[in-house]
């Protein structure tokens, strides 16, 4: 089982849910790392009166910096722990957790029914009452997610860079790490080519190349025609640097009258 199997290995999904549909992405504030887990699935339940109130668990971690999830395999056992112990307590939506590197913390969070949040909260409490190291649990009213949204939900450049870090574990199965420079090209959609050839234009002041003009497919719906513009640098599939150039692309798409879609790249051995 691997370190994000250990962590997140169960769902906790009420019945009659959305799908829960986990990303991962990783984000610095103030120079300090934060990972996030987010259940994107439950955006497309909000507002949500059924599991209306916000349960957060805080405890103390021991963060490790140099991994990629901040904290070790003894540590995610850990967590999955105090997890553990929560879900067979209450009654609710396993929504989300974040380690956060500068305060040697991990937060859980839940969605849980109304009608319980006073009864979990007291009971919770006495569950981590000498059990686990320091432990503090809140809860407040939120059908309408805000704490989901403020703490968990990604923006466009960290939802993208959750799909990149996707990437890049599916490119280390074959043995290659990503630092060595390789071409990526990134895909980008317009309703016309005029538009489609002035975002090219003004890509090439930051070194990118035209790769392919494709006709794409109508969507259901959908009258105007839609072009994917392929653009092309040659950079190594770093992370970091991949969330700056997404963030670029994004803006640019917008500024022609496009959507910035995806990347891809190839192995390199």
């Amino acid at each position: 089982m691997s370190l994000l199997d250990s962590i997140f290995k169960n769902s906790y999904a009420s019945p009659g849910t959305v799908q829960q549909n986990f990303c991962e992405y990783t984000e610095v504030f103030g120079k300090q790392p934060v990972f996030i887990r987010c259940d994107l699935g439950f955006m497309d339940t909000l507002p949500n009166n059924a599991l209306s109130c916000c349960l957060k668990i805080q405890m103390d971690v021991y963060v490790r910096p140099e991994l990629p999830t901040l904290i070790s395999e003894s540590e995610a056992s850990y967590i999955a722990t105090v997890r553990s112990s929560i879900a067979e307590h209450i009654s609710g939506r396993f929504v989300g957790q974040g380690v956060i590197g500068s305060s040697g913390t991990a937060f859980l969070m839940f969605y849980i029914p109304e009608r319980s949040a006073l009864s979990s909260k007291k009971m919770l409490s006495e569950v981590f009452m000498g059990s686990f190291r320091n432990v503090e649990t809140t809860v407040v009213s939120d059908p309408d997610g805000l704490q989901y949204k403020k703490y968990l939900y990604p923006n466009e450049v960290q939802m993208k860079k959750s799909e990149n870090m996707k990437i890049l574990k599916s490119l280390k199965t074959y043995g290659d790490d990503g630092t060595i420079p390789r071409p990526i090209r990134f895909n980008i959609v317009f309703a016309s080519k005029k538009d489609a050839m002035s975002c090219y234009s003004e890509s090439t002041e930051k070194s990118f190349i035209y790769k392919d003009m494709v006709s794409e497919p109508v969507p259901e719906g959908m009258v105007l025609p839609r072009f994917r513009l392929v653009l092309e640098r040659t950079l190594p599939f770093n992370i970091e640097l991949l969330a700056a150039v997404d963030s670029y692309l994004l803006k640019l798409a917008k500024e022609h009258n496009g959507e910035y879609k995806s990347l891809e790249t190839d192995i390199v051995e």
